[in-house]
């Protein structure tokens, strides 16, 4: 017996409780596969440069096509931009003449907390402990 706890559906008590088939119950949760939308796939293809621009613009995108060209002429105008030298004095400036060198990995200071020490050392000893009782369990 299955209990329906769907409080849009009213039950009277003397309404035997089964579970209804799926006919009557509307399709609104399952997924369904939308049919493919071959304008965003072929702005997508342009974009990656599977196919030429016009092609691109025949199935109705001149205006993404348009958008993606601006920002591709703003990008190429901001490549080529150069920091002003009064800019790169300034950071120059604020930098540290003795900057420190930074350390390797290996030489740097190691601190561990006593809580992780200690986790640390019982884990260890748990492993040692299985890895002792598999190999005395195989005699």
């Amino acid at each position: 017996m299955l209990d329906n706890l769907d409080p849009r559906e009213r039950r009277s008590e003397d309404t035997p409780k089964t579970r209804e088939t799926s006919a009557a119950r509307p399709l609104s949760d399952r997924e369904v596969p939308l049919a493919g939308d071959t304008r965003t796939a072929t702005l997508n293809e342009w974009l990656d440069g599977e196919v030429p621009e016009s092609e691109a613009r025949a199935h109705g995108n001149t205006r993404d096509v348009e958008f993606w060209l601006r920002i591709e002429k703003e990008v190429e105008v901001r490549r080529e931009m150069k920091t002003p030298v009064h800019v790169y004095r300034q950071i120059m400036e604020a930098l540290p003449e003795n900057a420190p060198a930074a350390l390797p990995w290996y030489k740097k200071q190691v601190t561990v907390n006593p809580m992780v020490a200690m986790a640390a050392t019982a884990g260890a000893v748990a492993v040692g402990m299985a890895i002792g009782a598999a190999l005395t369990k195989g005699r």
